[in-house]
């Protein structure tokens, strides 16, 4: 499979830091934007493409690349608004259509009524046929014109498919085919033209013409992760049309997967411990996460990296030139203290030769332990939700690889991870540590706390009395054009602010932890992710359908919310007679809500991550690798919203 068994560990984000941005081309811009598409980098393609764009105004094909990025992370409502801008001023072109009408599918597929989810399949439709019409009104024969025609033929073909216009389907489906032919028959092929003539294979019924076809793209030099995923996804949708069940199962073993892996377990024993993972049995561990690796197909890996199981998988990954995101709670010094040097022996050299292959390292706080093991669980949380989010990017379910020996074990650890991911994705692959020693002949090891990734004695860091600290969701709100409110009209205002917010607040499963209100401005910390989410959709939703000119001189007044999540310390604050919080999350938290769309609701990418894995009602939008207000720094911001496109639609 060409590229999928290729793949080296060359880091496109590093090469991005490293990109002289003031001196760049749009050329140079654009090649750099298309190499992380083609790897599923797509977040950072979109950040490329905008970058671009800030310095060469208007150039439409870096605009089609960062709108067609931002479909393929998952946020397909903002690229119709970036293309339906381009359309707007006159980009006809079949690129810009077809790419419409791409967003336009997404969405008729995450449409939640019958309504919308119609809409926009004619939507799509129209553009299809209106890119695809129009390139053959001017077709003259030639190469160049017949390679604009096949991909909105074949999306006319797979739009009628799916919502069961067979006869029309067929009718394009079989033009879609001729033109590929006629490619062929010219001495043009590439990895789309064979795509689009299994796909049109298969929407006529000829599933083993369309395996074949299947098969031959994926073992052509530009096949591509993030196309093939493209192409699986059809695929599989057309399949599930069929009443012959056996079609989908042949399909979903016609496709190679990226091969996404989040690891976790045991760590070495500390010196003079009972046995469960000495370091006599870690070559033995090593060999069995090597053979687990390949029969997972991974080329994708998401881990911390203690001492044991989290660095051998990262070795392992490395050694199969795969991609590797590395998550740490806390301090990269301390948690060297707490959960690599604990080992002895080189743990700490080989810990930062995977920190310096690591496609990506992220912290989920840049300041140290003092003994918070709920950091363990919440680093746990997001490197699962990442996971998940690389998943969602290329429809893959990722998998999970442990060493476990199947004990509850403590806060953080492996067995806490096992059961999140069962509740939310597949059976985890399980390695168990008792056959490990059993091969390495080491006697049966003593049963106890598995899976932590923190030591078993706590060193004492800093000062002995430092604040508490927790994990917290923090929500900030601002009305935009509360200075223009009419100063009679304050008492209503107010009235209709604070007691609109609190009728919320009081539908709420679990109330806020804490609660202040300043003027047009209220801020909330949350124990309960899911309530918060919703608290801050509510309130959304309440400014934007409630009609406040009333209250104003002249212009609009609208909504301002931004959400973070991240350890904070509490305090008893003596100006509020209660517990506040403080902190640089805090901070984070309010240094996003400035710079929020007015309406809008924009999350960090935190907070995006604990969406991905275990939130379904919840859903978000990328918004861009965004400057935060007073220097504090740029950061992948998200659009918060509710799973699914139900409301009225723009065109």
């Amino acid at each position: 499979m060409s590229q999928l068994s290729k793949r080296n560990a060359v880091s496109l984000r590093r090469e991005w830091r490293l990109f002289d941005q003031e001196r760049g081309s749009a050329e140079l811009y654009l090649k750099l934007c298309n190499r992380m598409i083609e790897v599923g980098e797509f977040l950072l393609a979109h950040d490329v493409a905008r970058a671009g764009l800030e310095r060469h105004k208007n150039h439409q094909e870096l605009s089609q690349r960062g709108a067609h990025a931002l479909c393929k992370a998952g946020s397909p409502k903002l690229a119709t608004h970036l293309l339906e801008e381009l359309v707007a001023c006159g980009g006809r072109d079949v690129e810009t259509q077809s790419l419409l009408a791409s967003a336009y599918k997404d969405l008729c597929e995450y449409s939640t009524t019958e309504e919308s989810k119609f809409r926009y399949a004619d939507l799509a439709i129209a553009r299809y046929e209106e890119a695809y019409n129009a390139q053959i009104q001017k077709s003259s024969g030639k190469v160049d014109d017949l390679e604009k025609q096949y991909y909105p033929c074949i999306n006319v073909a797979f739009m009628h498919f799916m919502f069961h216009h067979f006869e029309e389907a067929n009718e394009y489906a079989k033009k879609a085919r001729e033109i590929c032919l006629q490619l062929r028959n010219k001495g043009r092929d590439s990895y789309w033209i064979a795509a689009t003539e299994a796909e049109a294979s298969l929407i006529l019924g000829q599933v083993e013409a369309a395996c074949e076809s299947y098969e031959s793209a994926f073992k052509r030099e530009d096949a591509q992760p993030s196309s093939i995923a493209s192409t699986r996804k059809q695929a599989l949708q057309i399949a599930g049309m069929f009443e012959d069940e056996s079609i989908r199962e042949r399909m979903e073993e016609a496709f190679p997967l990226l091969g996404i892996v989040a690891c976790s377990g045991h760590v070495i024993d500390n010196p003079g411990r009972s046995k469960r993972f000495p370091p006599e049995a870690e070559s033995i561990a090593k060999e069995k996460i090597d053979q687990a690796l390949e029969r997972l197909g991974a080329r994708c890996g998401y881990s911390s990296a203690a001492c044991g199981t989290d660095i051998l998988f990262l070795e392992a990954m490395a050694e199969r030139g795969g991609e590797t995101h590395v998550f740490l709670p806390f301090a990269k010094d301390e948690f060297i203290e707490t959960s690599v040097r604990r080992a002895g022996g080189n743990w700490v050299a080989r810990f930062e030769k995977v920190l310096d292959h690591a496609t990506s390292v992220h912290y989920v706080t840049s300041e140290g332990y003092y003994g918070d093991d709920s950091l363990f669980t919440f680093c746990n949380q997001v490197m699962l939700g990442f996971a998940a989010m690389r998943g969602r990017g290329l429809d893959e379910d990722p998998n999970l690889l442990v060493i476990w020996d199947g004990q509850p074990g403590s806060t953080g650890g492996t067995g806490e991870l096992v059961d999140a991911w069962r509740s939310e994705f597949n059976e985890p692959e399980i390695i168990d540590p008792v056959e490990i020693l059993d091969i390495a002949g080491e006697p049966e090891p003593v049963r106890f706390h598995s899976g932590e990734t923190r030591p078993h004695l706590i060193p004492t860091f800093g000062d002995p009395s430092i604040s508490f600290r927790s994990v917290k969701i923090m929500l900030f709100a601002d009305v935009k054009a509360f200075t223009g409110l009419i100063e009679a009209k304050t008492g209503e205002f107010v009235e209709a602010f604070h007691g609109g917010i609190a009728r919320l607040i009081d539908k709420l499963s679990n109330r806020p932890v804490f609660l202040n209100t300043w003027g047009d401005s209220f801020f909330a910390v949350f124990e309960s992710t899911d309530d918060a989410l919703k608290l801050a959709l509510d309130i959304r939703d309440y400014f934007n359908k409630k009609d406040w000119s009333e209250f104003l001189i002249d212009g609009d007044m609208e909504v301002r919310i931004s959400m973070h999540a991240g350890p904070v310390y509490e305090e008893f604050d003596p100006i509020l007679k209660k517990r506040n919080f403080f902190g640089r999350h805090v901070n984070q938290a309010a240094r996003i809500e400035p710079i929020v769309l007015p309406g809008s609701v924009f999350v960090s990418e935190t907070v995006a991550a604990l969406i991905a894995f275990g939130h379904e009602e919840f859903d978000f939008e990328y918004a861009g690798n965004l400057e935060l207000a007073k220097d504090f720094g740029s950061y992948p911001i998200y659009m918060l919203q509710r799973r699914g496109y139900s409301g009225e639609i723009e065109t």
